[in-house]
């Protein structure tokens, strides 16, 4: 799991919750902005296009609320919307706009980040609204048919912290989408031609929690709508979701007379997690495909603060 310290600092007699410039913050008299800051430590055993890091950029959602009133449902992002910070060393972070600890022990903070901002601030998907009630919702998120183009999206929750209290406040990343990977079985003499992914619903909602989030998928829409192809060392990122009898595994490959040969395995009832990274073993001697769930993870290595 990815994790990022968000060090926040506070003076007694700070003042209620405020954004402001640059000079506002100098003249602020018994204020101390909020300061992010962390260390990642990557330890996966992931290939090419899986995340070793935040991506250089974080979006934040900030609830402040009433103490002991949290719901879930009622809540606005009135703290934080979509506020981006960046870091050229994926250590320490600066915000565009400096916000400050609110002096209020009747009052609490939530936090909600995603990673990278720039994956979810484009044309592929959008937020809810800052004045819809509830946690972030990330809707219409269409998988790229280029696998290139497939990025490694992360979510992150914190607990509740007193807006007037002192310390650290954690926010935990983690994989919101499912890694699909191949590999060549032992004693397959042959070549891999290509791989293609068929009839998995590409398109969904992810909702957030503070127990980790869900997605909501969209059905195919019609038959052959979507394919998504590479070789053997491609990685799909795709949504979580139990698989519909649309979904299937096709693999082209040449045996050791380069005769050619189509293989195919049904996904039909297959769930794949988030978090997940699910390794299929190709077996051409055998004419067979294998899945396995293979860890995917990341850990945070030690603290420093700005």
């Amino acid at each position: 799991m990815k994790k990022i310290l968000l060090y926040v600092f506070a003076l007694a007699g700070m003042m209620a919750l405020s954004s402001c410039s640059s000079n506002e913050e100098e003249q602020a008299v018994g204020k101390r902005p909020i300061v992010f800051g962390s260390v990642l430590a990557d330890v996966h055993e992931g290939r090419a296009t899986l995340a070793t890091n935040l991506g250089g950029s974080i979006g934040i959602m900030g609830y402040l609320y009433t103490k002991d009133s949290w719901t879930g449902t009622t809540e606005t992002p009135n703290f934080m919307y979509k506020e981006v910070a960046t870091s050229t060393n994926n250590t320490t972070w600066t915000t565009a706009n400096s916000y400050f600890w609110p002096d209020d022990n009747t009052k609490q903070l939530r936090f909600f980040g995603y990673a990278p901002a720039s994956a979810f601030s484009g044309t592929n998907g959008t937020f809810a609204s800052s004045a819809t009630l509830g946690m972030p919702t990330f809707m219409g998120y269409t998988v790229p048919t280029n696998n290139a183009e497939q990025i490694d999206l992360m979510f992150g929750e914190s607990n509740e912290y007193l807006s007037a209290g002192t310390g650290s406040v954690t926010i935990n990343f983690h994989h919101i989408l499912s890694a699909i990977t191949f590999n060549l079985g032992a004693n397959s003499a042959g070549t891999i031609q290509s791989v293609k992914l068929k009839g998995v619903p590409y398109t969904g909602t992810y909702s957030a929690s503070t127990t980790g989030g869900s997605w909501a998928v969209e059905p195919v829409p019609g038959v052959g709508a979507n394919e998504y192809s590479g070789g053997l060392s491609a990685v799909f990122l795709m949504i979580p979701q139990t698989l519909p009898s649309t979904a299937y595994l096709e693999v082209a490959y040449t045996d050791a007379g380069s005769n050619g040969h189509t293989l195919t395995y049904s996904l039909n009832g297959i769930t794949w997690q988030m978090g997940k990274k699910y390794d299929y073993t190709i077996n051409i001697a055998e004419n067979t495909i294998t899945p396995t769930i293979v860890a995917w993870d990341t850990t945070i290595s030690s603290e420093v603060e700005m």
